[in-house]
């Protein structure tokens, strides 16, 4: 019985520390204009990913040159 109040005990314990981590993480927001710049840009690319590489998209068609893989911009 104790070892069955001992595994909650510490589970519990984990969710109240990941509660307080995601609290402090969300608590600084990004101030400079750079950072919210890049945070911009991963959201638009994270939205043209969901778009391009869903099932649809993936299982029934052949890539085109206008997929999204052929339009990002990688920095050498």
């Amino acid at each position: 019985m104790s070892a069955i109040l001992m595994l909650f005990g510490s589970l519990g314990g984990l969710v109240v520390l990941l509660v307080i981590l995601l609290l402090r993480r969300t608590r600084n927001p990004t101030e400079s204009a750079e950072g919210l710049r890049i945070e911009q840009e991963a959201r638009r690319q994270a939205q043209m990913d969901r778009v391009s590489y869903n099932a649809r998209a993936v299982h029934n068609s052949m890539p085109t040159a206008g997929d999204s893989y052929q339009k990002r911009h990688h920095r050498g």
